[in-house]
């Protein structure tokens, strides 16, 4: 098949020396940050290309030299200390009074669990290895089906890095230099309907499946108790959004009152916190951020080069040389998602495809770059639920005592309708917009 544009050389120059060397060091195993740095000395070495390393040094100072990234470290923190001051049982109690009595009810817990801890740590690994060991075995013992058990709670870990604090969303606004607060507030809505979508998927397959039976509600009191014990850690997603929301602070304030908060929480009220668990926390709390801005710093050298040789309009070209239908691009990007998932990290593929895709999504298929962002960051996080490289998998696959391979079979209905989410997302721009501009960060 010969196509009706041909990338041109230049673009065959970046494939050749910068591509296929990033692609050898991550197969190679070398960390994300120093594979994209070493494919980029290497191009810069032996490509020909003629930019000044002064000028990529001063735009990598630039890059990670910025109040809004502030926001990554302190949205770690946050997660770090919640985690050490062991709160996700109380979180879970919560979570039975409230939904627990519903058919399914244990799935319905694993969801809305997740929906809460998304707001605490930011992240979809840290979500799925923190309700993975818990909820799964429960599910098990309950006679829900072992693979149920598994892709449910390997499906919900992808609500973490949606509803704020995201740490991905802060990684993509810093690279693609969209409104980080506006990012994060958009998550929101996204978050909610991914949840509830999952919810409305267990009831259903518990109905059919007669599994799951409907328990008695306890009554207002037993949950008003568990509401009271997990109050304080509930009040923190409502104390990040709604300062976010309301303007009273932005990311980085908002992330830095809420480690102050946890703090207070932790040592003063649940007294879980020690000097130790806060060195713990600020050690690992270190270790992660700096791993991020490496990454971020790094993908803005990435980033020139790609500019300098017109790489995305390059590719904006090729698509629509291919079709000139918004549907059909659309489709095309979405499994463009698909595949690269299947053999790449997400922070890697956000790193690569970031830059490549914003003007054929922005200029050409008109969204807006908040939507875009949030589209570019769930199109490749469901990467993680797919194989081979479906990191989730292997985390929840050994804890529910699966092969990879039902796993993977088991996930692909919740995965199905997490696209089919993702494609709304593309096309009803409401769903990730309306929030920010209640919020003002959309005009």
């Amino acid at each position: 098949m010969v196509l009706p544009y041909q990338l041109g050389p230049a673009v065959d120059l970046v494939a050749f020396y910068l591509l296929l060397p990033f692609l050898l060091l991550l197969a190679l195993g070398v960390p994300i940050a120093f594979s994209i740095s070493l494919a980029c000395a290497l191009f810069l070495l032996f490509s020909g290309t003629r930019i000044p390393t002064t000028v990529l040094a001063s735009e990598m100072y630039g890059a990670v030299d910025s109040f809004t990234l502030l926001a990554l470290p302190t949205f770690v923190l946050a997660g770090e200390l919640l985690n050490r001051c062991e709160l996700t049982d109380k979180l879970i109690e919560f979570c039975q009074r409230l939904v627990g009595w519903i058919r399914g009810g244990l799935a319905h817990v694993t969801v809305t669990a997740s929906m809460l801890l998304s707001g605490i740590t930011g992240s979809t690994l840290s979500d799925a290895a923190t309700i993975a060991p818990i909820m799964i075995p429960s599910m098990i013992k309950e006679k829900y089906p072992r693979e149920f058990a598994g892709a449910l709670v390997a499906s919900a870990s992808v609500i973490g890095a949606i509803i704020p604090p995201s740490i991905p969303l802060v990684i993509i606004g810093a690279q693609l230099g969209i409104s980080i607060g506006g990012l994060l507030v958009g998550g929101i809505l996204p978050g909610i309907v991914v949840g509830i979508t999952l919810m409305i998927a267990s009831y259903v397959a518990a109905r059919l499946g007669g599994f799951g039976a409907i328990r008695r509600f306890e009554g207002f009191r037993p949950l008003a108790r568990s509401t009271w014990i997990a109050l304080p850690v509930l009040v923190i997603p409502v104390l990040l959004l709604g300062g976010m929301m309301s303007g009273i602070f932005s990311p980085t304030e908002a992330g830095t009152v809420t480690v102050l908060y946890t703090i207070v929480a932790g040592m003063f009220f649940y007294r879980t916190l020690s000097v130790t668990k806060l060195v713990d926390s600020l050690k690992a709390t270190a270790w992660v951020s700096a791993s991020a801005l490496i990454i971020v710093a790094a993908a803005v050298v990435l980033g020139r080069i790609m500019t300098f040789h017109r790489v995305p309009q390059a590719l904006v070209e090729l698509m629509v040389a291919i079709t000139q239908d918004k549907l059909a691009l659309l489709l095309l990007v979405i499994l463009l998602f698909i595949i690269v998932g299947m053999f790449m990290d997400a922070v890697a593929n956000m790193v690569i495809l970031g830059p490549l895709l914003y003007p054929l999504c922005v200029q050409v298929l008109g969204m807006h770059p908040i939507q875009y962002g949030m589209f570019l960051m769930v199109g490749l996080l469901l990467g993680v639920l797919t194989p081979p490289v479906g990191l989730v998998l292997f985390i929840v696959a050994p804890i529910a005592r699966l092969t990879l391979e039902r796993l993977s079979l088991a996930v692909l209905p919740y995965l199905a309708l997490e696209f089919v989410i993702l494609f709304v997302i593309a096309t009803v721009p409401e769903l990730t917009l309306a929030l920010p501009r209640l919020a003002g960060y959309v005009t």
